[in-house]
C-alpha cells in the first residue's frame, strides 16, 4: 500500500474436512426454555383495554342517530325545521319532504294552512324570465313530493310569535284519498 501499512492476509477458502475440529452451534445440547411467569400488572391492563375497546364497539353499533332518532315516519323524508329545533326565526319556512306517492297538508298551531299545488300555479302565462306569483298559503309540489309554507304578508299566519310552535302534517298515499290520512306532530322554538 501506498501508505506503509502492511498488507492483510487474505484467507483462502477451505472445504469442510479441514474444519473438522470446529464445533457448529446446531451441534450444541439446547437447554429446555423456562416458561415466563405472567406479569399479573400487563395482564391487568391488557384485560382492561380489551373491556374498553369492546364498550367502545358495542356503543357505536347501538347507537340510534340521524333519521331513526326522529322517529320520522316512513312516509316522510325530512323536515325543517327539525323536531325541537331552537332559535328557528319568525319568518323560516316548514318544510316536509315526502316518499314519491304521498300528499299532505299542514297544520299550524291548529290551524290547517290551506294548500295549493304547483302544478295549478305552473300554467300562469309569464314572460320568459319572469317568476311566477306564489299565494301566501302552503305549497305542495307533486313532483318532488313536497309542501312548504312561508309566513307571509297575507297568510294565515303571517310571523311567528316567539315561543314554541306546533305543526302537524296530515299526509296519505295519493290513490288512497284524504279519508286515509296519518299524522307527525313535531315542535319547534322561535326566537
Amino acid at each position: 500500500m501506498c501508505d506503509g501499512r502492511p498488507l492483510q492476509k487474505v484467507q483462502t477458502p477451505c472445504s469442510s474436512s479441514q474444519n473438522s475440529d470446529v464445533n457448529n452451534d446446531h451441534d450444541l445440547p439446547v437447554a429446555p426454555s423456562r416458561r415466563r411467569r405472567i406479569n399479573i400488572e400487563t395482564l391487568v391492563i391488557s384485560l382492561g383495554l380489551s373491556i374498553g375497546v369492546l364498550l367502545i364497539v358495542l356503543g357505536v353499533n347501538s347507537a340510534t342517530t340521524g333519521r331513526d332518532a326522529l322517529g320520522y315516519p316512513d312516509a316522510i323524508i325530512d323536515i325543517s325545521p327539525a323536531p325541537n329545533d331552537r332559535q328557528v326565526l319568525s319568518q323560516t319556512e316548514v318544510n316536509v319532504d315526502l316518499q314519491d306517492g304521498y300528499e299532505a297538508v299542514l297544520i299550524l298551531d291548529d290551524i290547517e294552512i290551506p294548500t295549493e299545488r304547483l302544478d295549478n300555479l305552473a300554467s300562469q302565462i309569464v314572460k320568459p324570465g319572469e317568476q311566477i306569483a306564489l299565494p301566501p298559503t302552503a305549497i305542495y309540489d307533486q313532483g318532488n313530493s313536497r309542501i312548504r309554507f312561508e309566513p307571509t304578508e297575507g297568510a294565515v299566519i303571517e310571523s311567528y310569535t316567539v315561543g314554541i310552535h306546533q305543526v302537524e302534517i296530515l299526509y296519505w298515499r295519493i290513490e288512497d284519498g284524504r279519508n286515509s290520512a296519518r299524522s307527525f306532530t313535531w315542535t319547534f322554538e322561535v326566537l
